[in-house]
């Protein structure tokens, strides 16, 4: 799904929910439709998509947002006739990957120590299980870098 250029990653929100912690929420509706669609789509796909969740939007509104969300680098688009048909640009895993990995790498460049320290702990308290597979991707990236 990526093209040449890398998306613009959109800043973290950490008090929203979901894909609004990177989007705002009619863009994250948006995005929404666009992954769940087959193929491109225009502005009545979306719109129709946004109706049947129950969320009614003008079509300038819709219009201007796949607009932004393609200024983003988050959508590709084609025009065909006088309408233009958008696609996505990234997965919604492509989007939240690197979205985490900008607010890790943020957090690791100047509080590595804290952020590490953290992570464990509240891993440890609320979600045991995954810190242990914590600590087995932690063994295994241990082994492999003993290889090279």
């Amino acid at each position: 799904m990526k093209q040449d250029s890398q998306p613009n990653l959109p800043v973290f929100r950490p008090g929203s929910e979901g894909l609004e912690k990177m989007l705002g929420k009619l863009e994250a509706q948006v995005m929404e439709a666009v992954w769940g669609a087959d193929g491109a789509v225009c502005v009545d796909d979306v719109r129709e998509a946004l109706a049947a969740g129950g969320k009614e939007a003008a079509y300038t509104t819709v219009m201007t947002t796949l607009s932004r969300l393609h200024a983003k680098g988050l959508l590709g688009r084609e025009q065909h006739g006088k309408a233009y048909y958008y696609t996505p640009r990234v997965s919604r895993r492509e989007l939240t990957s690197g979205v985490t990995k900008q607010v890790i790498d943020s957090l690791l460049t100047t509080f590595a120590e804290p952020a590490m320290a953290y992570f464990v702990e509240a891993l440890g308290a609320d979600h045991p299980d995954k810190l242990e597979a914590l600590a087995d991707m932690i063994a295994r990236k241990q082994k492999t870098e003993k290889k090279k």
